[in-house]
This record gives C-alpha cells, structure tokens and sequence, in this order.
C-alpha cells in the first residue's frame, strides 16, 4: 500500500505531463450565444461587401461599354472621312483622265 503522504502529493494538484510530449492548450468555455451573435452581425457585412463589389462591376461594365462606343464613334468618323478622300482622289482621277482624252483627241 502506499504512504499516505504519496496519496496527499498526488491529489494536490500536481499534473502528470502529457503523454505525447505537447503541451495541451488549457479548456475554455465558449459561449455560443456570443458566437451566433458575431454570426449574425457578419452576415450583413458580408452581404454589404458583395453588394459594394457588384455596385463596382457595374459601374465598370458601363465605363468599359462607353469606351468601345467612343472608340466606334472614332472609327466611323475616321472610315468615313477615308471614303470622302477617296472619293475625291477618284474624281480628281477621272477628271484629269478625261481632260488627257480630250488633249489627245484634239492633238490626232
């Protein structure tokens, strides 16, 4: 039998070491109420944060969309002022080819 005096140092309080070798964290206890209340109050944040992201894709979606309708515009305007050119080249050529005829209908 053991000494009292074993019985009385064991009961004291005196902790065995962990059998792993790690030292385990002390318990606590959590209050899930409190948890459940951060729960709720993060939801709205999330939901905010998602809503603000959405506001942000949307806002560049309409930025991206006026940028390709004024590069179009651009474009237009400058294959239209293209065609004005060549058209007047063409009828410049044409003149200038008819006037050549007539020289030379006139010179034969």
């Amino acid at each position: 039998m053991a000494a009292p005096e074993e019985v009385v140092s064991r009961k004291s309080g005196a902790a065995e070491p962990p059998l792993s070798g790690h030292a385990t964290p002390p318990r606590q206890d959590h209050d899930f109420t409190k948890v459940a209340e951060s729960e709720a109050a993060r939801q709205p944040l999330d939901r905010d944060i998602a809503m603000a992201k959405l506001e942000h894709e949307k806002k560049l979606s309409f930025i991206k969309a006026w940028e390709e309708r004024e590069k179009s515009k651009v474009e237009n305007k400058a294959q239209k002022r293209q065609a004005k050119v060549s058209s007047w080249e063409n009828s410049k050529k044409a003149s200038l080819e008819a006037q050549l005829k007539k020289i030379q209908v006139i010179k034969h």
